[in-house]
């Protein structure tokens, strides 16, 4: 069953060989023949397979490069955080665990010189009342001299769009945009946001 489609993998309902349900991601035949998006996946199953936490989605098998490339990764059939804030905000004592897991597994990332980059509703996953970080392939170090960065407009920090490198704040600003719209059910600027920001150095 698929389970999602997106631009550079598809995720398929399967099971592993003991039987339980996993989430199968597959990247498409163009990422796996471009280099740059080939190693961006294979870092995605590198940092799923290596980074443990309670609130961090948990890879358990993959293979990296190659026609048979995949991601296996722990199956939330309650969905995501964005499927549930479409009923409406969450509870107040519901808000704050979600709230409390999400920056857990923020906080466990900067501690290793991680940057997640793309923290946002449909990226967190729900399941017996545990909320979970996922979506790992969008993890860059601290101290990558680059300006180029992931995300999702709604959620990125302004300096960003002046072309400043991501940081542990940048994280933040999304976090709270999270935190706003697990309060409110709504996000904060509701204006559509530029679908590409300009990448090059910020000017005084």
């Amino acid at each position: 069953m698929l389970l999602g489609l997106g631009q550079t993998a598809q995720v398929h309902l399967a099971r592993a060989p003991d039987g339980t349900r996993v989430a199968l991601k597959i990247p498409k035949k163009e990422v796996r023949q471009d280099p740059r998006l080939a190693e961006r996946f294979a870092r995605e199953v590198s940092f799923s397979l290596s980074l443990r936490h309670p609130h961090l989605v948990r890879g358990l098998a993959g293979v990296p490069f190659g026609e048979g490339a995949f991601l296996a990764l722990e199956y939330f059939p309650e969905g995501t955080l964005e499927d549930r804030l479409r009923q409406g905000p969450l509870p107040w004592e519901e808000a704050v665990k979600a709230l409390l897991h999400v920056g857990e597994a923020l906080g466990f990332l900067h501690e290793r010189g991680l940057l997640h980059q793309d923290v946002k509703p449909s990226n967190v996953f729900v399941g017996q009342g545990v909320y979970k970080l996922g979506d790992l392939g969008t993890l860059r170090r601290v101290d990558d001299p680059s300006a180029e960065y992931a995300g999702s407009p709604h959620y990125l920090a302004p300096e960003l769009f002046l072309g400043a490198r991501p940081s542990p704040a940048s994280d933040a600003y999304a976090f709270g945009v999270l935190a706003y719209e697990v309060l409110t059910g709504r996000r904060p600027f509701q204006e559509a946001a530029p679908r590409q920001a300009p990448r090059g150095p910020a000017r005084p």
